[in-house]
């Protein structure tokens, strides 16, 4: 039954009687007072009035009184109608507007004003609200609402200014009070942010479905249980090489195309994801039609709502072309080019998973005896060739468990598994000898070549990769040096190579750490005891050792070269000592510092010395080179071209050890020195050997005549002094009378000596 807006307004009319009083009052004066006041004056007029008038004037009177108390009621009913559409047009949100029977706008509400962007309601009163719509479903629905029909639609129309708005409208019919509609309310609903939203969402939607459709990715969603799949692109097709209906049937039946291996590693990386709320990734392979095998990366996402994984989000794509760049990667990074075996690299891994292991193995170490000769007389592709047969029959001789590589050059390297028996190892040696050394054809040319192996075994002789590459190399070594085309196993005379071998990697830290100090032996005057100078003597202060004296260190410092960086430090701090004594104790005269022939050949020998020279403002009379005299005679005259520049800065020279090498006479004539150093060996003999005595004297006694003073090593009897004195020997140095001190302690000496000069 349609409600009638008449019967709508006489509810609220009831409702707002109840809530005020004034009105209820006024509702009862009218039904009970007018009544009263019409009959009470249709009896004052009747009694003047003769008959018939004055009952015409009493009808006249009470249907005078009728049509008050109805304009009354009417008057009330009016007001009740304005106090409720102005209440509802006040807190409505929408656009509320009543449009007349030509669909033209009567009112509007604040808000539909608003809405509309007009200036005032009275701007849109009389607009024909229908015109302002494009398409005829404005129209179509006002039509129905003419008919008495509640009804509704959604359209786009633009507003006073001429901004396009969407919105969503119902129409209601005001019926008269015959039962016919006079009007219709509208209501509009602004939809413009929800329907821009909406095409937002359809147009992501889109772009995401053509991405999907277009890209070789497949696009998973699920739960975060993975028990629901909740989107998957149509890639998976292409991918999986498996119709989206059969995932549609069974969700889990895209598991059945990945390899066995791979499904445990994957499944636990997709747990892990979702255990630990961070991405994870995982390679796995497809098992396809015809064996085919595909290679797939996922990466797994978990999606983090209020604290918890809400879904998974994951990506596959095709990584079959990435894993076939690694394995060429891995076959470059780990395959020798030329010979196909091993390289250093895969070598390298594979000993350390067998020292990980802990199984014993051997070692062994291949090196091509004059393999340069190929190279250099037969070219570099004939050497090609050669390391190319000899890998061959390597690999031809070893068992299958038996791991070649080739880390460079003419170098192999074989790793033999099992426990290295002396007879078995010698047994492969001979065998490898053997292959090696049969024919090689070059170019119509045969060449024959020899081999010579080093052996190390695992854990005797190394337990880590480096060691056990050392231990080989050495004993490789040892075998070249027993004539080549042998092998030896790692054994005591390599173990103090390999100590050498350590130590010289210790002096490299040496030098870098700044670990090497100087001490001083002091110079006395034979014939007055005077403290006079002083040799710096290196020491190496070892950090697990302690202090070493030279002779532990220095053969390996002159064999690896090492001694002419070590040499600058010395040179730079025996200066700067000398420097200091000049100033704190006058008395000590020169500082001698010991050159080896290595360090005398040395380009930067007289750059060094001259800097530091003048960096310390010290007179160069002061420093004292000592060269022996085999440093001297390897090139006579870069020697006396080194010597004369040494010796125009003023520096002092002294022949050290003199007596132990060729002596000549000749040479002292000719580089002029101004000190000779007497060897300890003719000290120590001094006693007891008359022509050593007499020796000594005569080299004194010829010293003095060219104008050089004489300096003896090694004193360490009074007996040994006294003699030295007769002799007329300059200055004496040994245990006798100081052993080599620190700087500290040399200038606490010189300080004494000057006391007890000073004292009565």
């Amino acid at each position: 039954m349609q409600v009638k807006a008449t019967d709508f307004l006489g509810t609220i009319d009831k409702t707002i009687l109840r809530r005020f009083s004034y009105v209820t009052c006024g509702r009862r004066l009218d039904g009970f007072a007018l009544p009263c006041a019409a009959v009470a004056l249709t009896a004052v007029v009747s009694a003047w009035a003769p008959l018939p008038w004055n009952l015409m004037l009493a009808v006249f009177i009470a249907g005078a009184a009728v049509v008050a108390q109805h304009m009354q009621q009417s008057k009330r009913q009016v007001f009740v109608a304005q106090q409720f559409a102005k209440g509802l047009l006040g807190i409505a949100e929408d656009c509320l507007k009543l449009l007349d029977l030509d669909g033209r706008i009567v009112c509007i509400s604040d808000v539909g004003t608003r809405l509309f962007e007009a200036d005032s309601p009275d701007d849109m009163v009389g607009v024909d609200w229908l015109g302002l719509w494009d398409g005829p479903e404005a129209r179509h629905a006002f039509a129905r609402a003419i008919a008495a029909e509640s009804t509704s639609f959604s359209g786009a129309c633009r507003t006073v200014t001429g901004s396009m708005k969407w919105w969503t409208s119902t129409f209601a019919p005001v019926f008269g009070e015959r039962g016919k509609v006079v009007a219709i309310l509208c209501k509009s609903r602004d939809i413009t942010a929800e329907v821009d939203l909406i095409a937002e969402l359809r147009g992501n939607a889109q772009v995401q479905k053509d991405m999907e459709d277009h890209v070789d990715a497949v696009f998973w969603t699920t739960s975060h249980d993975f028990r629901t799949l909740l989107h998957v692109s149509s890639a998976f097709e292409r991918m999986w090489e498996m119709p989206m209906s059969a995932l549609e049937a069974d969700e889990t039946s895209w598991a059945e195309r990945v390899h066995p291996d791979d499904l445990p590693q994957l499944r636990g990386r997709m747990r892990d994801a979702v255990q630990t709320g961070a991405p994870a990734q995982s390679y796995f392979r497809l098992c396809l039609p015809e064996a085919r095998i595909r290679w797939v990366r996922a990466d797994i996402y978990p999606v983090i709502e209020a604290g918890a994984v809400a879904r998974v989000v994951s990506v596959c794509v095709d990584a079959t072309e990435e894993q076939e760049r690694l394995r060429e990667l891995h076959r470059l990074a780990n395959i020798d080019s030329l010979t196909g075996l091993h390289n250093r690299n895969s070598m390298t891994e594979a000993l350390l998973a067998h020292c990980n292991a802990g199984e014993p193995f051997a070692y062994l170490f291949i090196d091509i005896d004059r393999f340069k000769s190929i190279n250099d007389t037969a070219g570099h592709s004939a050497g090609d060739t050669v390391l190319t047969a000899i890998a061959e029959r390597i690999r031809s001789v070893l068992p299958e468990s038996a791991i070649v590589a080739r880390p460079g050059g003419d170098e192999f390297t074989i790793l033999l598994p099992g426990v290295p028996d002396p007879d078995r190892i010698a047994q492969a040696c001979r065998r490898l000898a053997v292959a090696c050394h049969r024919p090689i054809s070059i170019d119509c040319k045969t060449v024959t070549m020899t081999c010579s192996i080093g052996v190390a075994m695992y854990p005797e002789n190394g337990s880590t990769p480096e060691a056990l590459f050392t231990s080989a190399d050495l004993a490789m070594y040892a075998a070249k040096r027993a004539g080549r085309n042998t092998f030896r196993v790692f054994g005591e005379e390599e173990k103090v190579d390999l100590a050498r071998a350590h130590l010289e990697t210790e002096l490299h830290d040496a030098i870098r750490d700044d670990q090497f100090v100087l001490h001083y032996q002091p110079h006395y005057r034979v014939d007055s005891g005077a403290l006079t100078g002083a040799e710096a003597l290196l020491r190496w202060n070892h950090p697990q050792l302690g202090l070493l004296a030279p002779g532990a260190f220095v053969p390996v410092l002159e064999e690896s070269g090492l001694i002419v960086e070590a040499g600058h430090w010395i040179i730079r701090e025996a200066v700067q000592a000398a420097s200091v004594l000049a100033t704190s104790t006058p008395e000590v005269k020169s500082v001698s510092i010991n050159v080896s022939p290595k360090q005398f050949r040395d380009p930067q020998l007289v750059s060094v010395l001259k800097q530091t020279i003048k960096r310390c403002c010290i007179d160069a009379r002061r420093i004292t080179l000592e060269i022996t005299e085999s440093a001297l005679i390897e090139n006579i005259d870069g020697a006396q071209e080194v010597l004369t520049q040494i010796q125009r800065m003023g520096v002092r020279i002294a022949i050290d050890d003199f007596g132990t090498g060729y002596s000549s006479l000749s040479y002292l004539a000719r580089f002029r020195p101004d000190v000779l150093k007497l060897d300890k060996s003719f000290v120590d003999n001094i006693m007891s050997d008359e022509t050593v005595r007499t020796v000594v004297e005569g080299v004194i006694d010829l010293a003095h005549k060219l104008g050089m003073a004489v300096v003896a090593e090694g004193v360490e009897t009074q007996d040994q002094m006294d003699i030295l004195r007769d002799a007329r020997c300059d200055e004496v140095q040994g245990f006798l009378l100081s052993r080599p001190v620190s700087l500290d302690r040399l200038l606490e000496r010189g300080s004494q000596r000057r006391l007890e000069a000073m004292a009565p």
